[in-house]
């Protein structure tokens, strides 16, 4: 983390293995993290000491994880939110988008995975190393895969999700981002769960 500028991390999970498990991760990275099992006990600490990036989990026993990622986003606009989840549904993943979520990570959740999104997050603000690059060309790899097995053309499926044929190529080949709006439209044209373009997996020449 040399030459890092200081980055706080909040955690709101209710499983508190975790809570520890990821608070270790990011901690050995160097991060200022503020774990809380207790979303209200999060909140508070939100208002109190705003922080660069939120990690929320949308299934909380107490109240709705996208009420609590709305909530981080009126208190704090500048905090960078990710969403945590286990096999999440497309409706819970398009309502966290919505409440202001910009990544989605998978449970179980690896740490390089973890590192990967909190470092996409940073980037986007200028904090960290930039892995951008790579982010687009695995996010492209998997849009690739999942239209070849749902034995689409590009145009069929760039036409069902309102957007251009060119536009397709250069997110499959990596070449450019593209929003997590842009990706449901594109699941939906391939009638795959949002998600499967998060899945954490292993691809040839990734």
């Amino acid at each position: 983390m040399t030459g890092r500028m200081h980055v706080r991390i909040l955690l709101i999970d209710d499983d508190r293995t975790v809570c520890r498990r990821l608070h270790e991760w990011l901690d050995a990275k160097g991060y200022e993290v503020f774990a809380f099992t207790k979303p209200a006990l999060g909140l508070e600490q939100a208002r109190r000491l705003p922080c660069d990036l939120a990690l929320v989990d949308l299934r909380l026993p107490e109240v709705d994880g996208v009420d609590v990622l709305a909530r981080l986003r009126g208190d704090s606009p500048q905090t960078r939110l990710v969403a945590l989840a286990a096999f999440p549904e497309t409706r819970e993943i398009i309502a966290a988008i919505r409440a202001g979520a910009r990544d989605l990570l998978i449970k179980p959740i690896q740490p390089e995975a973890l590192y990967q999104a909190v470092e996409r997050q940073l980037a986007e603000v200028g904090i960290g190393p930039r892995t951008e690059g790579e982010f687009n060309r695995r996010l492209g790899s998997r849009v690739r895969r999942l239209r070849l097995g749902a034995q689409r053309t590009q145009e069929e499926v760039a036409r069902a999700a309102g957007i251009t044929a060119a536009q397709l190529s250069q997110i499959e080949l990596g070449k450019t981002g593209t929003t997590v709006w842009t990706l449901a439209r594109i699941s939906g044209a391939l009638r795959v769960p949002l998600a499967a373009f998060f899945a954490e997996r292993s691809e040839p020449g990734a």
